[in-house]
């Protein structure tokens, strides 16, 4: 994902808002600072300030330096200028956020990000977690969340506990969407087995000095995880007809093709390999 493709989006929610007559909304709440979750935050409150409205925008008490300076940011991009986002105003641990009579609590989950929180509807039994405790995309496609540049093994391991202690039945995640029942009460335990699953397998790389050969950490992550990779479809026509032009290149001379679902992996490995340099000296 870009930031373009961020700005993207944010347009696309303004459009969907709108339709239901529900744009701007009161109030944005940031899980924590990475990029993919902040950088739309501007598009929209510039349209806001446009039809005379202002959107407050909340994040964890120990976000806001990190979101009044996002160049740090550059760690997964180094190529593009991140906006920075200032005027938000902060969340402490155990502080309620009210909602018109709907009341969310927040937790710190600080782990994933250095300002990770959690927000607790009671009433309706859901938690939402942002990316705090990692990304579940299918049934059994979970990847784990050391990610640069703030990533702190003992901080996951304890949102993971707190999430145990709370009397849940859904979370809704970041990345993507709700899940309830038993896979939702199961998701703390499973989380932590994806992480530390991962975890060893770039323990084992690096000591082999293989962190940094892509396709060896791909191989390497597809057979111990039992991943199936999953075929990604390009909705953007003009980038359709460029792999096209690129796969055909590829075919004449006798070159693998470009496989998208790869390429998104191979840059996803780039990051957690960045989140355990970080913290596995």
């Amino acid at each position: 994902m870009s930031i373009q493709v961020q700005k993207k989006e944010a347009k696309g929610i303004i459009k969907t808002l709108d339709s239901m007559g529900a744009f701007p909304p009161d109030m944005i709440i940031l899980t924590h600072s990475h990029w993919d979750h902040t950088q739309g935050v501007p598009t929209l409150c510039r349209e806001a300030e446009k039809r005379g409205k202002k959107i407050t925008v909340m994040a964890s008490e120990k976000a806001i330096s990190n979101l009044k300076d996002q160049s740090w940011n550059s760690v997964f991009d180094e190529k593009h200028k991140f906006e920075n986002i200032i005027n938000v105003e902060p969340l402490k641990d155990g502080q309620i956020v009210d909602l018109d009579g709907l009341e969310l609590e927040v937790f710190n989950f600080s782990g994933h990000c250095a300002d990770d929180i959690a927000l607790w509807d009671q009433k309706n039994k859901t938690i939402f977690l942002g990316d705090s405790l990692g990304y579940k995309l299918e049934q059994y496609l979970f990847f784990p969340p050391f990610m640069p540049p703030f990533w702190n093994k003992d901080g996951f391991y304890s949102a993971a506990e707190k999430l145990k202690k709370i009397d849940y039945e859904r979370i809704c995640l970041a990345h993507f969407g709700c899940i309830d029942g038993k896979e939702a009460k199961d998701f703390p335990h499973e989380a932590v087995g994806a992480m530390e699953t991962w975890w060893n397998i770039f323990v084992e790389s690096d000591k082999m000095g293989k962190l940094d050969d892509k396709a060896y950490m791909r191989e390497t992550i597809i057979k111990k995880t039992g991943m199936e990779m999953p075929e990604i479809e390009i909705s953007k026509a003009s980038m359709r007809f460029m792999l096209s032009l690129v796969n055909t290149g590829k075919k004449i001379l006798g070159k693998k093709p470009v496989d998208v679902a790869e390429v998104q992996l191979d840059g996803f490995i780039n990051w957690l390999v960045k989140g355990y340099k970080g913290t596995a000296q």
